[in-house]
């Protein structure tokens, strides 16, 4: 576990169960080692970049996942996020509207960003650089 509950809710994480948070944490360091070709598993202590990594991952698992909980609902696929216009005489409101596709697909992007953002330039214990795209000798 790269981080620990009592780690997160010390962060200001949302309120989650503890298995709640175990699986998200789970899917967010799966996240990490793909992007890091498992460069973190023999490490006693991590980065706290990794940590804050982890901790912003989880929240993007989890909101998308309400999303995508909220699409499965209406007939056309299409995710209501919030108001887009509004007129007051005639009572009109139209929403901005996005499709499950769109939804994953922006999450995606914020995804990598946040990958970049955190773990570019970072090193583990044997001073090689988790986002390395290249393969270190002995891996």
């Amino acid at each position: 576990m790269y981080l620990t509950y009592d780690e997160y809710t010390n962060m200001g994480g949302e309120t989650l169960s503890e298995t709640a948070f175990e699986q998200l944490e789970f899917e967010a360091r799966t996240i990490i080692d793909s992007w890091t070709f498992n460069r973190l598993h023999n490490e006693a202590e991590y980065p706290e970049a990794v940590k804050r990594c982890i901790f912003k991952l989880i929240s993007l698992i989890n909101n998308k996942q309400k999303a995508m909980i909220v699409d499965t609902q209406p007939e056309d696929g299409k995710i209501q996020l919030g108001i887009a216009s509004e007129s007051n005489d005639g009572v009109s409101t139209s929403y901005n509207i996005l499709s499950a596709k769109d939804v994953i697909d922006t999450s995606q992007k914020e995804l990598e960003n946040i990958v970049h953002t955190y773990l570019t330039g970072v090193k583990n214990s044997l001073g090689r650089i988790l986002l390395y795209r290249g393969i270190y000798p002995n891996e």
